[in-house]
């Protein structure tokens, strides 16, 4: 029987630890502040960005992008070990970019702990968000990775393109959220695909590819397994919000619920409820205040539903996509089976 992957136990974890925590500074480097004319402000920056910046990378979460990129590499022939900022600075950008996720969905906790925003404020959480995002670029600029100049140009643009995309996706979002318009679940599905878009595993996937050597024609599969893998992996998230297998879980139970987040499980709950029953679900989204007693009946409601089912079903259409697409991808079959034992990991068995 093949064993289950642990993400905690897998080969190059110590080596992505590491480059994780040294992703983005304590301190800027002096000659840094020099050129950006900020000169002797070293203790102010520290204070305002780079503890804040460094907080979700001292509270590690389960390494999952740069494992994947770090495996692909190994998959094309390459040492990881000489892409260390780079598989750091996958690291960085996730972190940064769940940090403004936390400040959008008004979530209070993230990996046990006080979210950013809770911890340091939500300016400080922008600003260091804004500056972790950033100082990430400077891993894929070093002229020690010796790329040509297209893959690195395509490594820039998509990632400038998808923090857009995902910025939109926010956006509609949060107006669906404060005008309280509720999106059909196919319309949730759509707006997904955008918000998501870093954290939807596709950048892990075609950098790794671009670092390896991947020619052009052969990226958009890469980027086509990491895409449907995120979207399972984004449901999956959502069922563990209301349903965790762990006492583990890092955040409130349910406050997807609470903070008035739609998910596509809780739209297939309210459009599968009897009316009455779809009313308190939609008068339970957004409420802080809700008790422990009325929050356990929405929650029976939504399992009671077949809600759980439909997305559990949403989650087997985007794992067989990725899983077919990793199949067709030119690596050495162990490298394809690995690939796969993640991917059933994040669509089906991540108890947190």
């Amino acid at each position: 029987m093949t064993a289950a992957f642990d993400p905690a136990a897998v080969r190059g974890r110590r080596l992505i630890d590491a480059a994780a925590r040294a992703s983005f500074p304590g301190r800027f480097p002096t000659d840094w502040l020099a050129g950006a004319g900020l000169r002797g402000r070293s203790g102010e920056l520290a204070a305002a960005i780079n503890r804040p910046a460094r907080l979700y990378l001292e509270r590690p979460g389960k390494m999952l992008r740069p494992l994947i990129t770090h495996l692909l590499l190994e998959a094309f022939g390459k040492d990881p070990r000489a892409y260390r900022e780079v598989l750091g600075a996958i690291e960085l950008i996730e972190a940064a970019t769940v940090s403004f996720d936390d400040i959008i969905d008004g979530s209070d906790l993230r990996r046990g702990g006080p979210a950013t925003h809770v911890q340091y404020g939500v300016n400080r959480a922008y600003l260091a968000y804004q500056a972790a995002y950033n100082w990430a670029y400077r891993a894929f600029l070093s002229p020690a990775l010796g790329l040509e100049q297209w893959r690195r140009d395509h490594i820039l643009r998509t990632l400038a393109g998808e923090i857009f995309a995902y910025g939109y996706g926010q956006a509609l979002e949060l107006y669906w959220t404060a005008r309280r318009r509720e999106p059909s679940p196919e319309q949730y599905l759509a707006m997904s695909w955008d918000r998501i878009r870093f954290l939807s595993f596709n950048g892990p996937f075609r950098i790794g590819a671009l670092l390896g050597g991947a020619g052009r024609r052969q990226l958009p599969l890469f980027e086509r397994a990491g895409s449907w893998l995120g979207m399972a992996y984004h449901l999956h998230g959502d069922e563990l919000n209301l349903f965790p297998r762990s006492g583990e879980w890092g955040k409130p139970l349910a406050d997807d619920i609470t903070c008035g987040r739609y998910t596509y499980l809780y739209l297939s709950a309210i459009a599968r409820s009897a009316p009455g029953r779809r009313a308190l679900l939609r008068r339970a989204l957004g409420d802080r205040k809700i008790s422990g007693a009325a929050l356990k009946n929405v929650i029976d409601i939504v399992r009671a539903s077949g809600a759980v089912e439909e997305n559990r079903r949403m989650i087997g259409v985007f794992y067989r996509r990725a899983a077919a697409a990793v199949e067709r991808l030119k690596l050495p079959a162990k490298y394809r089976t690995e690939l796969l034992k993640i991917a059933r990991y994040m669509a089906h068995d991540r108890p947190k």
